[in-house]
């Protein structure tokens, strides 16, 4: 056997040892390439990933949200004139939850969020107002049902946006199938984040919110009022103006004797304010699928006592897929006037069709949001569909000569 030339065993080892040398300084220099790669994003500085929305406005205070790409500090800088004032967290957190205090009613203020000394975003919120002074806000159902987010919720949350409103009621159903965390960003965070910056949303629990731990993800995500026995964000009351609103959880026991339902009754009889609001999710009265089911029956017995004899002007409910205006309600009596019932499931859902109950007085299969202005004692409602077209209006009039007079603007 022919014998290897001599040297050619060392020009092995040698070329195995300078195989060896290179995996190994190619290794080390993808190391050193993450670790600049880290440095270099630690050196931007955390990112924006969800808001700044704002939550539970009053007449003198606010809560501003907002969540990053990386923990960090908490700072809110604010101002009638310029950035005057700052709140601040050292905490390092990614959801980041800063209460402004001492605020003025009715008053615009510039403010800008920090994190880790990054500007992040910069807008204006305004507060609640005194009563007498003129407001609007508007209101949607059913909404957050595709990802991404079909044309309809975009079309309805652009008209939102144009109607340039002091806040937003959310009928409940926000995110669908099952209320899941991971719905939030791209079904609701997403179509409408032109719009709670500015605007504070107050939302009640649709039956498919229920579906993840029982509504779980919406009290992570929401931060609202705890004004009950009970400290729950469930159900809740706050005014704005001279107007008070009361959402309500449909989805727990609703029924005489249970908490929701004594505190309801409570609170409604300690109001003061001419203009008494209710809203939740599933509506009562509703010439919609949902509304011939004997469950709703069951709520509309059991509530709608309440809502006549304490007063309430209008009940806001979603539910049913579709848009409903009831003529004035007083079937359980004893009641000075009627209460009108405003179906406005139009959000974003694949709408319903309607067929018309004796108590309806307009119902419309369309994607739409409802505009609502109260200037003193008239209350203006107007039906926006996705094109901007008022296809349905109504006005009440509550003057201090008792008038009490539901005007019939426009109804197609």
């Amino acid at each position: 056997m022919r014998k290897p030339p001599l040297g050619s065993a060392r020009k092995t080892r040698r070329a195995s040892s300078l195989k060896a040398a290179l995996r190994y300084f190619s290794a080390l220099l993808f190391l050193i390439g993450l670790a600049l790669a880290a440095q270099v994003v630690t050196a931007q500085g955390p990112s924006l990933t969800r808001g700044p929305y704002l939550q539970s406005t009053t007449r003198d205070s606010t809560l501003i949200v907002w969540q990053t790409s990386l923990a960090g500090d908490s700072v809110v800088e604010y101002g009638q004139t310029g950035y005057t004032q700052t709140v601040s967290d050292t905490t390092p957190v990614a959801t980041h939850v800063i209460t402004l205090t001492g605020l003025s009613a009715g008053t615009t203020y510039q403010y800008r969020i920090k994190t880790g000394e990054t500007i992040l975003y910069t807008t204006t919120l305004a507060t609640a107002p005194n009563p007498g002074s003129a407001f609007d806000f508007v209101m949607i159902g059913d909404s957050g049902f595709t990802d991404p987010p079909n044309q309809a919720q975009l079309d309805v949350a652009a008209q939102m946006l144009a109607l340039n409103p002091d806040f937003v009621l959310h009928l409940g159903d926000v995110i669908y199938p099952s209320g899941q965390a991971s719905g939030y960003d791209p079904r609701f965070f997403m179509p409408y984040r032109d719009l709670l910056d500015q605007a504070p949303l107050f939302p009640s629990l649709g039956n498919h919110d229920y579906g993840t731990a029982s509504g779980g993800p919406y009290l992570d995500v929401f931060y609202l009022p705890t004004n009950n026995p009970l400290g729950t964000e469930r159900y809740y009351s706050f005014e704005w103006g001279n107007a008070h609103f009361v959402a309500l959880d449909l989805n727990q026991a609703y029924g005489p004797g249970s908490a929701m339902y004594d505190w309801l009754v409570s609170d409604l009889s300690a109001v003061t304010a001419p203009w008494k609001f209710v809203f939740f999710h599933q509506a009562i009265y509703s010439s919609g699928p949902h509304g011939f089911e004997l469950a709703i029956r069951a709520m509309r017995d059991a509530l709608a006592p309440v809502f006549e004899q304490q007063g309430v002007d209008v009940v806001f409910a979603g539910h049913d897929h579709d848009y409903e205006r009831s003529t004035p309600r007083d079937d359980y009596g004893p009641a000075s006037r009627g209460v009108i019932y405003i179906v406005s499931g139009g959000g974003g859902a694949d709408v319903y069709p309607v067929f018309p109950q004796p108590f309806s007085a307009f119902a419309a299969s369309v994607h739409h949001t409802v505009q609502a202005r109260i200037e003193g004692c008239i209350l203006s409602l107007r039906a926006i569909d996705t094109s901007g077209i008022v296809f349905d209006q109504i006005a009440l009039a509550k003057c201090p000569s008792n008038l009490y007079l539901p005007i019939i603007l426009k109804g197609l």
